[in-house]
């Protein structure tokens, strides 16, 4: 079962684009809005997780100080895929700054399609992206899996072969990602499967 963790509280009553689009792919999930009702508990088994797009790390970190949500994260065994303030999440807990970077709308992003994550995809497409932040560096542990111009650092996977992060917003089809990009999740199913 793949746990998504939603950060993003416009998504307090609706279902969010990434929710959609595991729907689409007949995915099993189960939803954890972070900014209500924490985090999954002890108990309830998750086999990989999807960290979502957001506006605050409010529910990971309390300044540089990690709480229980960079905890559990950090602790995790399983795969992980950060989506915007996923990935940046990621950073963090690898003690990776952040800076400023900000992007909205649709952009050109070249991918390594080698990457487990890519699997499939032309190395060339068009994402949708809305953030203010941006990884100045590789965390330690990670490889750059996607390249951007504004936005330089655009997709990192741990050198495990068990984290990943994509600043951009594959789930946004609606707003300009290309189709393909929906693939990410596919991918990262089988990664979770296979793990």
């Amino acid at each position: 079962m793949i746990c998504i963790l939603v950060n993003d509280i416009d998504f307090e009553t609706a279902v969010s684009p990434v929710e959609r689009a595991l729907e689409m792919l007949d995915v099993k999930f189960r939803t954890w809005k972070t900014f209500l009702k924490g985090f999954p508990e002890d108990k309830f088994r998750c086999d990989g997780l999807i960290l979502t797009g957001g506006f605050s790390m409010s529910e990971y970190f309390e300044g540089v100080a990690p709480l229980w949500g960079a905890a559990y994260v950090k602790r995790f065994p399983g795969p992980v895929l950060g989506i915007c303030l996923g990935m940046q999440i990621l950073a963090r807990l690898s003690e990776e700054s952040l800076v400023v970077s900000r992007e909205l709308g649709v952009s050109k992003i070249r991918l390594d399609n080698s990457c487990e994550l890519f699997s499939g995809m032309k190395c060339e497409v068009e994402a949708y992206q809305r953030h203010n932040y941006g990884l100045p560096y590789v965390p330690y542990g990670y490889d750059q899996i996607a390249w951007g111009d504004a936005t330089f650092i655009q997709g990192i996977a741990s050198q495990d072969g068990t984290r990943f992060g994509v600043q951009f917003h594959p789930e946004e089809t609606a707003l300009g990602s290309e189709e393909e990009l929906i693939g990410i999740f596919s991918n990262f199913s089988r990664i979770v499967c296979s793990y």
